[in-house]
């Protein structure tokens, strides 16, 4: 089969591309103080990634792009442990399957693993976290290709880019949190994660 690695943030072409563009740095808060407003709903908890929610969000994402989706699923788990202090953990075991039928041509079923922990730090200003000093050396996505029932040969082009699910510290989060709820939205995105705890 063959396995088309690449890092964990490989963006859709003009749909969903990270970019920071106009943030700046915000300097972490005195560990003293306690943290209010989004901080104080979002530090100190482990926030578990609603999978049903994305798949639904990349299916309606790929469609606006204009490509054949038939179905998308995403099965598995992603975990975002954020620590009071700012630094993140985010643990991912899931995978989104997307299948696409041209109305005319080649059947394909591209499936995206997401596997590893990515550790950090999210420092939160308002409504914004801005995510730092990201290591991702030990996890990584890998997408694979099935057309018309047979696993694909060339590795270049590949049939359709998969759209980036994960984050890192490319781009600012924009945030919500009430209660048992928090979403996060990568600044350029059309992507927004919903995590319940």
């Amino acid at each position: 089969m063959f396995t088309a690695r690449r890092a964990a943030m490989v963006a859709l072409p003009a749909l969903l591309v990270f970019g920071l563009t106009g943030c700046s740095l915000l300097q972490a808060k005195d560990a003293s103080s306690a943290p209010t407003g989004i901080a104080a709903c979002a530090l100190g908890h482990a926030w578990k990634l609603d999978t049903a929610d994305l798949a639904k969000q990349v299916d309606a994402a790929l469609k606006k792009n204009g490509l054949p989706v038939t179905t998308v699923t995403a099965d598995g788990s992603q975990t975002l442990d954020w620590k009071i202090n700012g630094d993140v953990s985010v643990s991912s075991d899931y995978t989104v399957v997307v299948t696409l039928t041209p109305a005319a041509g080649q059947s394909t079923v591209a499936t995206r693993a997401h596997k590893g922990t990515a550790t950090g730090e999210a420092y939160i200003n308002g409504g914004v976290a801005i995510p730092r000093n990201w290591k991702n050396t030990d996890s990584a996505a890998v997408t694979t290709f099935v057309i018309n029932g047979k696993d694909k040969v060339a590795a270049d082009p590949e049939p359709y880019v998969m759209v980036t699910t994960d984050f890192d510290d490319s781009a600012g989060l924009e945030m919500t949190c009430s209660g048992n709820a928090m979403t996060t939205h990568a600044r350029g995105s059309q992507i927004t994660q919903s995590w319940k705890r």
